[in-house]
């Protein structure tokens, strides 16, 4: 069976991956984004030569925006965000039981929200790819 918004196999799984591990990635970046910032107890030992960045701050910001490890965590934290902010509850409903808490299979979820199957699906397959366009995976 087709759905209006259907992706191929290799795409849907890692936005799933993306899906399942979105809080641990928001988490981790902003962990990353505090461990790269400069300690608040200034440093009053002699400045050795060199021609390297002095600013601590600048130099962390140098570090996060070259970083892309973090890169990659801003844009799929970022796209995720920004299709859950248009989801109603239903759609978040499915999304927590089915990737977050994964207690629930996508029917089993539907059942628990009050849909049929086919509604699951394709509430599912609408997340997903509304992520994918997000993430620049695919257009419209």
């Amino acid at each position: 069976m087709r759905y209006r918004y259907s992706l191929n196999s290799q795409i849907r799984g890692y936005i799933e991956w993306q899906l399942e591990h979105y809080h641990e990635d928001k988490r981790q970046l902003e962990e990353h984004k505090r461990d790269l910032m400069p300690q608040v107890t200034p440093n009053y030992s002699p400045q050795t030569g060199g021609t390297g960045i002095s600013n601590p701050t600048e130099s962390a910001a140098i570090r996060m925006l070259t970083s892309q490890y973090i890169g990659s965590l801003e844009r799929s934290t970022a796209a995720i965000t920004r299709v859950l902010a248009g989801l109603d509850d239903t759609d978040k409903r499915m999304v927590d039981l089915v990737y977050w808490k994964r207690s629930h299979t996508i029917e089993g979820a539907g059942m628990k929200v009050g849909l049929s199957r086919r509604s699951a699906y394709r509430h599912i397959n609408n997340i997903l790819y509304q992520i994918a366009v997000e993430l620049g995976l695919v257009s419209l």
